[in-house]
């Protein structure tokens, strides 16, 4: 067998498989570029529409820059932005916190006076089922109008009806939105 030999059955594989994974490099790079910025601009779009339900009073939305985010006392939630309405009819907060399937993605919205005008859980890992129930309209409207929660825990939260078999997830949400009026305290309200 000669050296042109060898090449042929073990150097051009090599090389045939090293051009393929170079153009598949270069496709998936491609297409990322073009797809990336259509990917952020939905998603912006949703947040907005999301902000939009929690706060319908609001004729628009501005990201509060220069502020520290609270985090509860256990470090498992934490306010991630903040956006208060243009016509200061109040915020809407982002918070992340941890659930049974774990981050949970959700929306406060709070009104000039500091109540709260909605709660809206954008992402999840949580086990579709008995998990998810506090994810309900339904349960999460049991926030609407408090300006105050007594505890950080659901469990422990007096005349608050909890889900029971989904105390995590049901903590989790209370965790977030407890953040959450600690942000709106923490900034003073809505001047």
């Amino acid at each position: 067998m000669t050296k042109n030999d060898n090449f042929k059955e073990y150097g051009m594989p090599v090389v045939v498989l090293v051009a393929i994974c170079f153009v598949t490099t270069l496709l998936l790079a491609l297409t990322n570029s073009v797809s990336y910025p259509i990917i952020v601009r939905n998603a912006e779009i949703t947040a907005t529409e999301n902000r939009k339900e929690l706060l319908p009073e609001a004729d628009g939305f501005t990201k509060v820059e220069g502020i520290e985010y609270c985090t509860s006392s256990d470090a498992k939630a934490s306010v991630t932005d903040v956006y208060k309405a243009d016509n200061d009819t109040g915020y809407v907060m982002t918070c992340v916190t941890k659930s049974f399937g774990g981050d949970l993605t959700m929306m406060v919205g709070l009104d000039a006076n500091g109540a709260i005008t909605g709660v809206k859980v954008t992402g999840h890992s949580d086990t579709p089922g008995v998990g998810t129930k506090d994810q309900d309209p339904e349960y999460l409207a049991q926030y609407i109008e408090k300006t105050s929660l007594g505890a950080e825990d659901v469990k422990k939260e007096s005349g608050f009806n909890f889900i029971t078999g989904a105390s995590v997830s049901g903590t989790a949400i209370h965790k977030g939105v407890y953040a959450a009026l600690a942000q709106y305290a923490q900034i003073g309200g809505a001047n």
